[in-house]
């Protein structure tokens, strides 16, 4: 079992809802954590993010996400492998602890890939329309994400200032 695996509860445990699921195995928080948007957040504020996560579970072939369409999650792969390809055919092969669709908790833009299981997948997944109400009840949380934004961009300057000057 993978540092990031679900923890079954008894069969018949009812969750916080009254329904029956796993719940999320608690060491999948540092994956949250590495995540650039999320790395300015206080704890408080990480583990209020975590509690939005459900588990969803892929059979190998599913699409998870499709390009084009409307971006509404986040998720962050516990178990299994995925693939993503783009519509101009690069692929790339994502695994456990691997994670996609952050910028979707903000934006809802379209997907820019399409993201398909390779085998038993279980994924962590935050909805947009969840993120956004807890946004809003703690807006201190949206300062952390500027800064993580910031990092992003940052990066990606990093990656581009030496193609640019490259004659």
């Amino acid at each position: 079992m993978s540092p990031w695996s679900v923890a079954e509860p008894p069969l018949g445990a009812p969750s916080k809802k009254g329904t029956t699921a796993p719940s999320l195995h608690p060491g999948w928080l540092p994956v949250l954590e590495r995540v650039p948007l999320f790395q300015a957040l206080s704890k408080r504020h990480l583990r209020k993010v975590e509690r939005l996560a459900e588990l969803k579970r892929f059979k190998k072939g599913d699409v998870v996400v499709k390009a084009g369409a409307k971006g509404d999650s986040f998720y962050v792969i516990l178990e299994g492998d995925a693939e993503v390809k783009t519509p101009a055919g690069h692929k790339h092969k994502l695994t456990e602890g691997d994670y996609f669709g952050e910028l979707a908790l903000l934006d809802g833009q379209p997907r820019a890939a399409t993201v398909t299981a390779l085998d038993h997948l279980t994924t962590a997944t935050i909805s947009r329309i969840p993120f956004q109400q807890l946004l809003k009840d703690e807006p201190t949380i949206g300062t952390g994400l500027a800064h993580g934004l910031v990092a992003i961009v940052r990066e990606l300057q990093d990656e581009e200032i030496p193609k640019s000057r490259k004659a």
